[in-house]
This record gives structure tokens, C-alpha cells and sequence, in this order.
């Protein structure tokens, strides 16, 4: 069996079982690797007819039977997508709390960002809230998104709390539970749950606390949006530009190292990744070989500003480059666990030198750094780099759809990763 096949019989098992998110995120993939896949663009078109999204529905049935025009199943389907009237929104204000997803920094900021574009798909007012599941919060029952950015609306967490006659979806949520952690996150009612479920829903309150990737929101996009099929990467600068506001005191941080240690010199940004990388990535170690490659071509005058977590490629870089070499004075781990999994370390401290290293990277004159890490591929769009002064070695983990986390079996070479 072919690979766009087997995706397309789980697709078609997981319709079956009332299961959106990974019918929706197989089918998508199983036309990925074959356009002329039929039943997967039909499948995509009755599952978007049966949530309301009539242009998206429309067009997939459309594209199904222009690859077979003597289908009169697909032709009749086509008809009733048709019919279909726009879903009106119910009145009055909707809400998208958008919870932690609870891996590494930037993979918490990934899930983010495709959750805010899942807001405004959905014409729903976006508020944050990284609590106890969140590996860079206080503990405290505040939202730790506020201790790295300024905050996405002007509507409190505490407010969904207290709002009277408010309704919930998934409905696993309820007043008393929304700062709660793990409620059903991967198993049982309402669990998983993906784009898909939350396409024209009236509930006043939803609760996105599994990840939702851009990748998995764009195909979902009203025609009337102004970043319908418009690219990932012009969707992420979009998204980055108007929500995603380091707080004053980090960008200050910036400047202060910046004017310390390398001033108005050109510089170029690398990001090395090791410790429980090397658990997830079986390319490691060729990848950050590449990085000696890479840097052949910058300018041997140039500063190199160091992004890593691993005290040990601090080490390797740092008797390579020597004085050429400069890094912040941060929390390094020098085993095979994450930084942010340490015990001793204060997390807090470790999301902000995270994003102290990441805005740094963005004033850089080039950046070189690892693909199938968040950190890397989330600099790689956060800024419009000039062509040839980005280099990420691997493709990017954003712009991938992550079948792991929705138990979609993987029938090409496995490189997704939750949380990196």
C-alpha cells in the first residue's frame, strides 16, 4: 500500500470514529504526497461540509471531481455543499483561552501563534494563559505568557472565570477547572483536539490547550480573510508582527549585550542545539557539523553570537572561534536533559534568556541554525531576512503537520517532534 493511502485509510477510519483532528490532519497529508488522491479530497470536502465551512467544502469537492468528472457521488455531494448557507455567529463576544502546550519555550510560542490565527478564523478574541502546565511558569496561578510578552487582548483570564452564563468547548471545560492542567489533554472525551473542532462552534468560551499548528489552521481560513492562501511563512511574519511583542525589559536586555559585547559590528546568529535534543533528532550530530560549513561563508571579521543550551557545544564553539565567539551568560545543562527539565533551575529566568538569545538572533546580519528545532525555525520567520542571510540545516519543523501527537501512524521517514 502505498503511503497516500495508508494515511487516507486512517483518515477515513478516524471520520469514522467522530475523530476530526486526525481524519482531517491524515487526509491533508495523504494529498500532500499524491494531489490526485480523490477520496482524500472528497473525504476533506464532506468533513468540512459536515462542520459548516462551505467554501472549504466546495473547493475540495470541486478539485475531487475535476480529477474524476464521471463521479456522481462526488458530484452530488458537491451540490449539497452548495446549499449550504453560511454559518452565522451567534451574538456577542467569543473567546479562545489559549493554554500552555507544555513542552520547550518556543514550541509553547508555536502553538500559540496557531491558535491565535485559529482565533481569528473563528472571530474569537484571543486570551493567554500559561499556567502550572507551562514549563517556564512560576507556579503562582498567573499566566507566565505575561512575563515574556505583552499580553494578545485586552480581556483578563480572570475574566472568562467570573463571566456569567458562559458556555464551553471542548466541554471537558467549565468555570472551576479552566486554570486546571491536563484535563483530558491526550485521552478521553474531547481530548486532541485539533483545528477542526473548533470550526464554527457557538460556545462562548474555547479552550485550546493541545497543539494546533499554523499548518493545521490555514487550510480552515474564511475566503474573506486576508491571509487566505497566502504561504506559511508570510502567515507566521503576520501573526509575529501583530501579536508577539517582547516585553520592554527583554528587548532592553538585548541592547545592553549588544552594545557590550558587540556594538555596531556586523555579526552572524548561530543556533546549536544539543542535550535531549540528541534523544529526539538522529541527525544531530551531522547537523551541527554543518554549522563549520556554513560559517565558511560568513565573513571571517564578523563577530559569532552563540544560541545554545548545551554547555558543551559552548565549549567545542568556543575553542574553535575563540574570542571571535560570544554568548549570554545563561542556564546551560551539560547532560542529556533540556534545561527547562533541570531541577535547581528557575524557569522563569530560563524562558527569558531563551527569548533574550531569539531577539538577539533577530538583530543579527545572518542566521544559521537547525531546522527540526523551534527555536531556529521560529527565528527563521519571526524576521524578513534578506535572501541568502537565513540558513536553516534541515527543513523546518513548522511548516510540517505533526502526525505523532494525533497517533497518526508515519509511513515516510519519522522527523517530527513534539516540543523541541
Amino acid at each position: 500500500m502505498q503511503p497516500a493511502d495508508a494515511l487516507l485509510r486512517y483518515a477515513i477510519d478516524s471520520f469514522t470514529a467522530g475523530l476530526l483532528a486526525p481524519a482531517d490532519i491524515a487526509a491533508r497529508e495523504a494529498v500532500a504526497l499524491d494531489p490526485n488522491n480523490t477520496a482524500a479530497w472528497h473525504l476533506l470536502g464532506v468533513m468540512a461540509a459536515g462542520i459548516g465551512a462551505r467554501d472549504q467544502a466546495i473547493l475540495y469537492l470541486r478539485t475531487a471531481l475535476e480529477i474524476e468528472p464521471d463521479n456522481a457521488r462526488i458530484r452530488q455531494n458537491l451540490t449539497g455543499a452548495q446549499s449550504l448557507k453560511p454559518v452565522a455567529p451567534p451574538k456577542g463576544d467569543r473567546y479562545l483561552l489559549i493554554k500552555s502546550w507544555g513542552f520547550g519555550f518556543w514550541a509553547d510560542v508555536a502553538q500559540l501563534l496557531g491558535s491565535l490565527l485559529l482565533a481569528e478564523a473563528t472571530g474569537r478574541i484571543p486570551v493567554t494563559y500559561w499556567g502550572a502546565e507551562s514549563l517556564f511558569s512560576d507556579k503562582s496561578g498567573r499566566d507566565a505568557f505575561g512575563f515574556y510578552f505583552e499580553l494578545v487582548s485586552s480581556t483578563s483570564f480572570e475574566s472568562l472565570q467570573q463571566m456569567p452564563g458562559a458556555s464551553f468547548f471542548p466541554p471537558r471545560w467549565h468555570a472551576g477547572n479552566l486554570a486546571g492542567s491536563g484535563v483530558a489533554k491526550w485521552e478521553g472525551a474531547g481530548s486532541r483536539a485539533g483545528a477542526a473542532y473548533f470550526i464554527n462552534r457557538p460556545e462562548t468560551i474555547a479552550v485550546s490547550d493541545f497543539h494546533i499548528g499554523v499548518v493545521d489552521v490555514a487550510p480552515w481560513l474564511p475566503s474573506s480573510h486576508p491571509l487566505a492562501g497566502r504561504s506559511q511563512t508570510e502567515i507566521y511574519r503576520y501573526l509575529v508582527a501583530r501579536y508577539l511583542k517582547p516585553r520592554a525589559e527583554i528587548e532592553a536586555a538585548c541592547e545592553t549585550f549588544l552594545d557590550r559585547h558587540i556594538g555596531a559590528a556586523p555579526f552572524v546568529a548561530v543556533h546549536m542545539r544539543g542535550s535531549d535534543k540528541a534523544l529526539e533528532d538522529p541527525n544531530l550530530q551531522a547537523t551541527n557539523a554543518a554549522f563549520a560549513a556554513a560559517l565558511e561563508n560568513v565573513d571571517p571579521s564578523w563577530r559569532i553570537l552563540l544560541l545554545t543550551d548545551d554547555a558543551e557545544c559552548l565549549a567545542r564553539m568556543k575553542e574553535r572561534h575563540g574570542e571571535r565567539l560570544v554568548a549570554i551568560d545563561c542556564q546551560r545543562t551539560h547532560t542529556d536533559e533540556g534545561v527547562h527539565y533541570l531541577p535547581g533551575i528557575d524557569p522563569v529566568r530560563a524562558g527569558r534568556e531563551v527569548l533574550t538569545d531569539a531577539c538577539l538572533a533577530l538583530r543579527a546580519n545572518r542566521f544559521i541554525g537547525n531546522g527540526r528545532s523551534n527555536v531556529s525555525a521560529m527565528i527563521a520567520v519571526m524576521k524578513d531576512w534578506a535572501p541568502g542571510d537565513c540558513t536553516l540545516i534541515g527543513p523546518s519543523v513548522l511548516m510540517e503537520r505533526n502526525l505523532r501527537i494525533h497517533q497518526i501512524p508515519t509511513f515516510a521517514p519519522d522527523t517530527a517532534t513534539a516540543g523541541s
